[in-house]
């Protein structure tokens, strides 16, 4: 058997002695790349079922509508907890690594575990991750109301969407910021520059279009408002419609480059 292949089952086992850095099974990137782009795509379709013309061809487009970004919202949160969950560490559940991480990172840390700024230390790339998870939860509870049996809530769906994505815009403008105090060349170099962002160049595609992602939907829902959309030529949905496709495209665009990234750069 290769070391390749020996090193993906052992997951305890990190190149550099940083836990966060133990390598991802085959089979956890196969799910959460999966997961991810599914999302994306779905979101893509479930957009395209709010154009006015679409609408208009007398079948239930909005419910239909309703269901694929509901699915599509599971399969989000279904790549985010497993994201959050590999990146725990300092959060909960993660007696395992705790001591290794520790000992990996104790010169990096400027707080002891016991102060609070010092538990913030370790547990803020979870935290990152749980915000992520938190976006994803607020877009399947909004979808589930834009569903034609929860007609009643709408509005209500609309600003659950709308939360969801500033909440997902937040936490990928956090993960840039993180990559850009990352310095590979030393470790102990924690102040922002554009080079450090530029050193991972399929991460910054995941996080960039997944943040466009959710300024196109945050957008677009806030104009399929009622106070908003009063356009009776339907010229507002319309607008938004195209905000949803490409809010839709720029998370499939972000599926993609984690897609590149679990498959063809660091885990080779």
């Amino acid at each position: 058997m290769m070391t390749s292949e020996v090193d993906y089952e052992q997951p305890l086992v990190a190149p550099d002695g940083n836990i966060l850095d133990r390598p991802q099974s085959l089979i956890w990137r196969i799910f959460h790349a999966t997961h991810y782009m599914l999302g994306g795509l779905l979101f893509i379709t479930g957009s395209c079922m709010y154009f006015p013309h679409v609408i208009n061809l007398n079948f239930n487009s909005l419910n239909v509508g309703g269901w694929l970004f509901t699915i599509g919202s599971t399969f989000f949160l279904l790549a985010d907890l497993q994201e959050w969950f590999y990146y725990r560490i300092g959060c909960c559940l993660d007696k395992t690594y705790r001591h290794a991480y520790e000992l990996a990172n104790q010169d990096l840390f400027h707080y002891p575990k016991s102060d609070l700024r010092g538990k913030y230390e370790r547990a803020a790339i979870g935290l990152n991750f749980f915000m992520s998870a938190c976006g994803s939860a607020l877009y399947l509870a909004g979808s589930i109301l834009f569903l034609q049996i929860f007609e009643k809530e709408l509005v209500v769906g609309e600003w659950l969407f709308i939360v969801g994505s500033a909440v997902i815009y937040l936490s990928q403008v956090w993960k840039l910021y993180r990559s850009g105090c990352t310095n590979i060349d030393d470790r102990h170099d924690q102040s922002f520059t554009i080079k450090n962002i530029l050193n991972d160049k399929p991460a910054l595609g995941i996080d960039l279009f997944a943040g466009l992602g959710a300024i196109f939907y945050f957008i677009g829902t806030i104009l399929f408002l009622p106070n908003f959309n009063t356009s009776p030529s339907g010229w507002t949905e319309e607008r938004s419609s195209w905000l949803f496709v490409a809010g839709g495209t720029c998370f499939t665009l972000s599926g993609l480059f984690l897609q590149y990234r679990h498959y063809f750069t660091r885990h080779l």
